[in-house]
């Protein structure tokens, strides 16, 4: 496997890490500058980035283990930023949560899969998946 080609990957989901993270973290600053409405759909449009950016990066690459790369790392990357405290703490992650994420990041690693193949039936499948990892994403935090 040449590392090279990996390297995109891994900083277009760097980038995606820090730029929904970056979002909660100022949250504060956000709303006073440019109020809380503004920012509310900063942060949904942020973490909609992380569902939309598999599909793109294997709709225009083509490369199958970068689009499920970028399925992956940014799900598991706002895992840690959730839940990272009360792993260096000792406590256990609730199976839910695990579940809860493991699922978003199988369901990204299955968008940017079946969106670099060039076949339209497996285009739309990563349209449909795309669809539940939406619907789990919501139904995930309104529980």
């Amino acid at each position: 496997m040449n590392i090279k080609k990996l390297i995109l990957p891994i900083t277009i989901s760097s980038v995606i890490i820090v730029a929904t993270t970056g979002v909660f973290y100022f949250e504060q600053t956000l709303d006073t500058t440019i109020g809380s409405s503004l920012t509310s759909l900063i942060e949904i449009l942020g973490l909609f980035l992380l569902a939309l950016a598999p599909i793109t990066y294997g709709l225009i690459t083509r490369d199958k283990i970068g689009s499920v790369i970028i399925g992956v790392i940014p799900v598991i990357g706002l895992y840690l930023y959730f839940d990272l405290s009360s792993i260096i703490s000792g406590d256990f992650t609730s199976m839910e949560t695990l579940a809860y994420f493991g699922v978003l990041a199988i369901l990204g690693a299955l968008e940017g899969y079946f969106a670099s193949i060039k076949k339209i039936e497996y285009n739309i499948l990563a349209i449909c998946c795309f669809l539940f990892w939406v619907v789990i994403f919501i139904r995930g935090f309104v529980d």
